[in-house]
């Protein structure tokens, strides 16, 4: 068991089940210290319920912390790197440099500090890891992270990931978990930082198992003159909450974000992603669209801050939603926050269905209604596609369309 039940995150049995699982770890005492500073700010979060913001629109009625008893194997986390990036363990990193890594991570400890699943996170982790980003040529394969939920019935990683200053760098961080009979939990933090000058791209994708929650939490730190691409594409899962927060605290950064969402039958994901503008001179961006159906259920959260004192700073975000089936839900929720003047700022969302227009317009040029629908699909979702960073993986993700979004339409 590795906590309490969620009635009683704030009694003794929660502290004492957290101080036996430090007894049994041989970890570094600098190591020791940055779990019991998360459980601290954790003993005193909300677990999530539909009083707090972020969480309204998601139950966890269902969800028994003490019922993920089957603790997962190493290799739950795997690595793929042919270009020298470094990935080391936080647990064999020497005294100094582990130092440094924590401190990477403080930026993403203070702004989770009431987030009840992402503490959870920075104090449980079941594997640790710090990866060192080398430059990658366009025509090497991706480094790549897989997390896996397939062995055990729980999964909690922590990534620390540092990509190199004035150079190009990418890696995929992908989550997969199967189907079974009782429920599986996958709850991650992936903590980014991105150097003077880096143009990094980091893409995730996730293929979960009808009975995995899954908790997300990704953030990242940008400094100046840098470029940072996020692609996401997300499907499965029985229900999940992922955060993604940028804090841009350098001058003339670029910060985009570009995720789909495929979602059938009965899953629930809640996507919220957040930007944060500390500095002059940037330029931020959100694409996410969301194709539904059947009885699924998706909500969007774009928040875009500006807080008074930044100049020429330039921010959009838009939310495009499709459903397939009248069944189908799909809920959008922009939120601006601009304190500043010397701003550009623009949002949009859209829920809709296929238009009947845009079927009749493509029957009048021979094409059959379900070719029709197909190309408007394709189309819709082939928008982001296109802005993952390898041809393999466009292909991969276009394989998952065709089979989810595609099979038994009209």
């Amino acid at each position: 068991m590795i906590g309490s039940s969620q009635l009683q995150t704030e009694g003794m049995d929660f502290k004492l089940s957290f101080e036996k699982l430090l007894s049994e770890k041989s970890e570094p005492k600098d190591l020791l210290d940055f779990r019991k500073k998360a459980f601290s700010f954790l003993e005193k979060a909300e677990f999530p319920n539909p009083g707090l913001e972020s969480w309204r629109k998601i139950s966890l009625s269902n969800f028994k912390l003490d019922s993920f008893d089957k603790a997962p194997s190493r290799e739950a986390v795997k690595f793929s790197s042919e270009n020298g990036s470094q990935i080391t363990a936080l647990s064999e990193l020497d005294s100094n440099r582990l130092k440094s890594v924590l401190s990477l991570a403080e930026p993403a400890l203070q702004a989770y500090k009431s987030e009840w699943t992402s503490l959870f996170t920075l104090s449980h982790f079941t594997h640790a890891y710090y990866i060192q980003l080398k430059e990658v040529q366009e025509e090497e394969p991706l480094p790549q992270i897989c997390v896996s939920c397939n062995e055990g019935n729980f999964v909690l990683p922590l990534f620390i990931i540092e990509a190199p200053a004035m150079s190009k760098a990418r890696i995929l961080e992908e989550w997969i978990s199967s189907s079974s009979d009782d429920f599986r939990w996958m709850n991650g933090v992936t903590i980014l930082r991105i150097r003077k000058g880096g143009h990094f791209q980091y893409a995730t994708t996730e293929s979960l198992g009808d009975s995995t929650f899954r908790f997300r939490a990704t953030h990242s730190v940008q400094e100046g003159d840098s470029r940072f691409h996020t692609s996401i594409a997300t499907w499965g899962g029985y229900k999940g909450k992922s955060f993604y927060d940028a804090e841009v605290t350098g001058n003339g950064a670029w910060t985009r974000f570009a995720g789909i969402s495929p979602l059938r039958a009965k899953e629930y994901q809640d996507t919220e992603i957040r930007i944060l503008h500390k500095a002059d001179h940037g330029n931020s961006s959100i694409l996410f669209r969301v194709a539904a159906r059947e009885k699924a259920h998706h909500v969007f959260t774009g928040n875009l801050h500006i807080p008074a004192g930044c100049k020429d700073v330039a921010a959009v975000q838009i939310n495009n939603n499709l459903l397939l089936d009248r069944t189908a839900r799909a809920e959008s929720i922009p939120k601006l926050e601009v304190f500043a003047d010397s701003v550009k700022c623009e949002h949009g969302a859209t829920v809709g269905e296929i238009d009947e227009e845009q079927l009749f317009y493509l029957a009048s040029r021979g094409i059959s209604e379900h070719e029709a629908r197909r190309l408007i699909v394709e189309g819709f979702l082939g928008e982001v596609v296109r802005e993952f960073p390898s041809e393999k993986l466009r292909n991969e993700i276009e394989s998952v369309l065709e089979t989810r979004m595609l099979e038994g339409l009209p």
